[in-house]
């Protein structure tokens, strides 16, 4: 009995011993460059909805000990758009000649985001230090407002471990708590979840995969279901991003 409980004791504790815990950190170099591809779909019933692709390439400029400087650019946009009982299109990709009404004029309003180039300083943490678009373009700053990423912790995560983090958007505050629920083959998995209060309130779910060797977020996929001026909206965010 007694070397049976031994061996329980024991058995426990290396698995304790031996879990797998690793440090989120980003690990660019510079020159790296990252496509970011990011879907946002927006519904609101009644009122209408949105879908939004955005392709994105952001390079890395730069290295000052923790800290990288980084430069982004839109490559691409195509968004659908319901609004009003009316049907709104635009592909960048199209020549303007092809575009009808509606997308020539979408074009207007986003071709500024499209011409914008997006600097930025962040820590190995993954905290945006530092923001600036040249040229200026109110639509890009609401754009890097909310693309803001998740931070990661000062100390090591295993399965189980959690953390939280909270952000201003739009006179809304939403806090998030993020779970490791698999570490395997080099990744991170994350559970997420969070809550939004202000001048809308709802909940936060979703979940995300980094790779540990860059700590760049691989896949991350969120939703956001909302209650604002009477009105219900669901926001799904989805976003992949790849070296290259």
């Amino acid at each position: 009995m007694k070397k049976l409980l031994f061996l329980f004791v024991f058995s426990t504790t290396f698995m304790a011993v031996a879990q797998e815990s690793v440090l989120l950190r980003l690990n660019y170099e510079v020159g790296d460059v990252l496509l970011v591809e990011q879907n946002v779909s927006q519904n609101m019933g009644a009122q209408g909805g949105m879908d939004m692709k955005i392709r994105m390439d952001m390079t890395i400029t730069g290295k000052v000990d923790e800290v990288f400087s980084t430069e982004s650019k839109i490559k691409a946009v195509n968004m659908n758009m319901l609004q009003g009982g009316m049907v709104m299109s635009f592909d960048s990709s199209k020549d303007p000649a092809d575009l009808d009404e509606m997308g020539k004029m979408m074009k207007q309003q986003l071709d500024p985001m499209m011409l914008a180039t997006i600097f930025s300083k962040m820590s190995a943490e993954g905290e945006v230090l530092e923001t600036k678009v040249e040229p200026e373009s109110p639509a890009m700053d609401q754009f890097t407002n909310q693309a803001k990423g998740i931070k990661y912790p000062k100390e090591k995560v295993a399965v189980g471990s959690s953390w939280e983090d909270a952000t201003n958007q739009q006179g809304m505050e939403v806090k998030t708590i993020y779970t490791v629920s698999k570490i395997e083959n080099g990744k991170v998995y994350i559970d997420v979840t969070g809550t939004v209060s202000g001048i809308g309130e709802g909940d936060v779910t979703g979940d995300l995969i980094v790779d540990i060797e860059m700590g760049i977020q691989e896949k991350a996929s969120i939703e956001m279901s909302l209650k604002t001026n009477g009105m219900e909206m669901n926001i799904v965010t989805k976003s992949v991003t790849t070296k290259i």
